[in-house]
Protein backbone atom coordinates (compact mmCIF):
# COMPACT_ATOMS: atom_id res chain seq x y z
CA UNK A 1 0.00 0.00 0.00
CA UNK A 2 1.16 3.52 -0.74
CA UNK A 3 -0.03 6.78 0.75
CA UNK A 4 -0.61 9.63 -1.64
CA UNK A 5 0.35 12.96 -0.05
CA UNK A 6 1.63 14.66 -3.21
CA UNK A 7 -1.46 16.83 -3.64
CA UNK A 8 -2.23 17.75 -0.06
CA UNK A 9 -5.74 18.79 0.91
CA UNK A 10 -5.90 20.30 4.38
CA UNK A 11 -8.62 19.07 6.71
CA UNK A 12 -11.06 21.72 7.88
CA UNK A 13 -12.33 22.62 11.34
CA UNK A 14 -15.54 20.57 11.42
CA UNK A 15 -14.10 17.28 10.18
CA UNK A 16 -11.24 17.64 12.66
CA UNK A 17 -13.71 18.41 15.45
CA UNK A 18 -15.78 15.35 14.56
CA UNK A 19 -12.69 13.14 14.52
CA UNK A 20 -11.66 14.53 17.91
CA UNK A 21 -15.11 13.82 19.39
CA UNK A 22 -14.89 10.23 18.12
CA UNK A 23 -11.49 9.90 19.79
CA UNK A 24 -12.81 11.27 23.08
CA UNK A 25 -15.72 8.80 23.02
CA UNK A 26 -13.23 5.96 22.52
CA UNK A 27 -10.88 7.21 25.24
CA UNK A 28 -13.62 7.89 27.79
CA UNK A 29 -15.20 4.50 27.16
CA UNK A 30 -11.83 2.83 27.79
CA UNK A 31 -11.22 4.91 30.91
CA UNK A 32 -14.48 3.67 32.44
CA UNK A 33 -12.45 0.68 33.55
CA UNK A 34 -10.66 3.07 35.92
CA UNK A 35 -13.33 5.67 36.62
CA UNK A 36 -16.14 3.33 37.73
CA UNK A 37 -14.11 1.63 40.52
CA UNK A 38 -12.75 5.02 41.60
CA UNK A 39 -16.28 6.47 41.70
CA UNK A 40 -17.40 3.61 43.93
CA UNK A 41 -14.32 4.21 46.07
CA UNK A 42 -15.15 7.92 46.38
CA UNK A 43 -18.64 7.05 47.66
CA UNK A 44 -17.32 4.68 50.31
CA UNK A 45 -14.17 6.59 51.19
CA UNK A 46 -14.26 10.24 50.04
CA UNK A 47 -11.04 11.07 51.89
CA UNK A 48 -9.04 8.45 50.02
CA UNK A 49 -5.85 9.94 48.55
CA UNK A 50 -6.70 8.63 45.08
CA UNK A 51 -10.04 10.40 44.76
CA UNK A 52 -9.74 13.55 46.86
CA UNK A 53 -8.47 16.83 45.36
CA UNK A 54 -4.72 16.70 44.86
CA UNK A 55 -3.86 19.69 42.62
CA UNK A 56 -6.54 22.40 42.52
CA UNK A 57 -9.75 20.44 41.81
CA UNK A 58 -8.04 17.42 40.27
CA UNK A 59 -7.45 14.13 42.01
CA UNK A 60 -4.66 11.66 41.33
CA UNK A 61 -7.08 9.59 39.24
CA UNK A 62 -7.98 12.66 37.16
CA UNK A 63 -4.28 13.24 36.48
CA UNK A 64 -3.74 9.57 35.57
CA UNK A 65 -6.70 9.65 33.17
CA UNK A 66 -5.36 12.84 31.56
CA UNK A 67 -1.93 11.27 31.08
CA UNK A 68 -3.50 8.15 29.53
CA UNK A 69 -5.47 10.38 27.14
CA UNK A 70 -2.31 12.21 26.10
CA UNK A 71 -0.61 8.84 25.66
CA UNK A 72 -3.41 7.66 23.36
CA UNK A 73 -3.10 10.69 21.08
CA UNK A 74 0.72 10.70 21.18
CA UNK A 75 1.40 7.03 20.48
CA UNK A 76 -1.14 6.65 17.69
CA UNK A 77 -0.10 9.90 16.02
CA UNK A 78 3.59 9.06 16.26
CA UNK A 79 3.40 5.44 15.05
CA UNK A 80 0.53 5.64 12.54
CA UNK A 81 0.14 9.35 11.82
CA UNK A 82 -3.48 9.36 12.96
CA UNK A 83 -5.74 8.49 15.87
CA UNK A 84 -8.70 6.17 15.38
CA UNK A 85 -11.01 9.15 14.90
CA UNK A 86 -8.76 10.62 12.22
CA UNK A 87 -8.45 7.25 10.49
CA UNK A 88 -12.23 7.09 10.28
CA UNK A 89 -12.23 10.28 8.18
CA UNK A 90 -8.96 9.50 6.36
CA UNK A 91 -7.01 12.27 8.05
CA UNK A 92 -3.34 12.27 8.94
CA UNK A 93 -1.01 14.52 10.94
CA UNK A 94 2.11 15.39 8.94
CA UNK A 95 5.13 17.59 9.46
CA UNK A 96 5.23 20.82 7.46
CA UNK A 97 8.92 20.10 6.91
CA UNK A 98 8.05 16.93 4.94
CA UNK A 99 9.74 14.53 7.34
CA UNK A 100 8.77 12.06 10.03
CA UNK A 101 7.94 13.78 13.31
CA UNK A 102 9.98 12.89 16.36
CA UNK A 103 8.31 11.43 19.42
CA UNK A 104 8.94 14.58 21.46
CA UNK A 105 7.42 16.80 18.75
CA UNK A 106 4.26 14.71 18.79
CA UNK A 107 4.22 14.68 22.61
CA UNK A 108 4.64 18.47 22.64
CA UNK A 109 1.78 18.87 20.15
CA UNK A 110 -0.60 16.59 22.04
CA UNK A 111 0.14 17.95 25.54
CA UNK A 112 1.37 21.54 25.78
CA UNK A 113 0.12 22.45 22.29
CA UNK A 114 -3.42 21.24 22.96
CA UNK A 115 -3.41 22.88 26.39
CA UNK A 116 -2.52 26.24 24.85
CA UNK A 117 -5.10 25.79 22.09
CA UNK A 118 -7.86 25.33 24.64
CA UNK A 119 -6.69 27.60 27.45
CA UNK A 120 -8.65 30.73 26.44
CA UNK A 121 -12.13 29.73 25.22
CA UNK A 122 -10.60 27.30 22.71
CA UNK A 123 -9.35 30.20 20.58
CA UNK A 124 -6.35 28.12 19.52
CA UNK A 125 -8.69 25.60 17.93
CA UNK A 126 -10.90 28.30 16.38
CA UNK A 127 -7.81 29.57 14.59
CA UNK A 128 -8.26 26.55 12.30
CA UNK A 129 -11.25 28.36 10.77
CA UNK A 130 -9.17 31.41 9.86
CA UNK A 131 -6.07 29.66 8.54
CA UNK A 132 -5.76 28.75 4.87
CA UNK A 133 -3.96 25.55 5.88
CA UNK A 134 -6.43 25.04 8.79
CA UNK A 135 -3.77 24.94 11.50
CA UNK A 136 -4.45 25.48 15.19
CA UNK A 137 -2.05 26.77 17.84
CA UNK A 138 -0.89 23.21 18.55
CA UNK A 139 -0.16 22.74 14.82
CA UNK A 140 1.75 26.01 14.57
CA UNK A 141 3.85 25.23 17.65
CA UNK A 142 4.71 21.72 16.44
CA UNK A 143 5.01 22.59 12.71
CA UNK A 144 2.30 20.12 11.73
CA UNK A 145 -0.72 20.03 9.46
CA UNK A 146 -3.71 17.71 9.25
CA UNK A 147 -4.40 16.53 5.72
CA UNK A 148 -6.67 14.15 3.89
CA UNK A 149 -4.96 11.06 2.59
CA UNK A 150 -5.97 8.03 0.60
CA UNK A 151 -4.29 4.71 0.12
CA UNK A 152 -3.96 3.08 -3.25
CA UNK A 153 -3.03 -0.47 -4.08
CA UNK A 154 0.02 -1.01 -6.25
CA UNK A 155 -0.01 -4.24 -8.23
CA UNK A 156 3.31 -5.70 -9.36
CA UNK A 157 3.05 -7.95 -12.42
CA UNK A 158 5.48 -10.83 -12.43
CA UNK A 159 7.15 -11.76 -15.71
CA UNK A 160 6.38 -15.27 -16.95
CA UNK A 161 9.32 -17.62 -17.28
CA UNK A 162 9.32 -19.47 -20.63
CA UNK A 163 12.48 -21.48 -20.16
CA UNK A 164 10.75 -24.60 -18.81
CA UNK A 165 7.74 -24.43 -21.14
CA UNK A 166 7.51 -26.76 -24.10
CA UNK A 167 6.20 -25.02 -27.24
CA UNK A 168 3.61 -26.66 -29.48
CA UNK A 169 4.29 -27.06 -33.19
CA UNK A 170 3.93 -23.76 -35.02
CA UNK A 171 4.76 -21.66 -31.98
CA UNK A 172 8.04 -20.09 -31.12
CA UNK A 173 9.05 -18.90 -27.70
CA UNK A 174 9.18 -15.09 -27.73
CA UNK A 175 12.28 -13.49 -26.22
CA UNK A 176 10.16 -11.27 -23.92
CA UNK A 177 6.59 -10.28 -23.31
CA UNK A 178 4.65 -13.41 -24.33
CA UNK A 179 3.54 -12.40 -27.89
CA UNK A 180 4.28 -14.86 -30.66
CA UNK A 181 5.98 -12.93 -33.49
CA UNK A 182 4.69 -15.37 -36.14
CA UNK A 183 1.11 -15.90 -35.06
CA UNK A 184 0.55 -12.66 -33.10
CA UNK A 185 -0.99 -14.34 -30.07
CA UNK A 186 0.07 -15.73 -26.76
CA UNK A 187 1.21 -19.29 -26.16
CA UNK A 188 -1.69 -21.49 -25.07
CA UNK A 189 -1.42 -23.34 -21.75
CA UNK A 190 0.30 -26.71 -22.01
CA UNK A 191 -1.54 -29.96 -21.37
CA UNK A 192 0.07 -32.72 -19.28
CA UNK A 193 0.07 -35.13 -22.25
CA UNK A 194 2.08 -32.62 -24.34
CA UNK A 195 4.98 -32.99 -21.95
CA UNK A 196 4.72 -36.77 -22.03
CA UNK A 197 5.07 -36.90 -25.84
CA UNK A 198 8.23 -34.84 -26.03
CA UNK A 199 11.47 -36.82 -26.40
Amino acid sequence: MQTNTKDQVYAGFFVRLTAFLVDMIIVNAALLVIRIPMWILSLNSPDNVLVRDFIFQYSIIDIVCYLLTVLYFTLLTYYTGATLGKKLFQLRVVSTEDRKMTFFEVLYRESIGRFLSGVIMNLGYLLILAQKEHRGIHDLLADTSVIYYHEKKVYVHTQMNYRNMVPQPGYTVPPQGGINPQRGNTMPPQKPEDHANVD
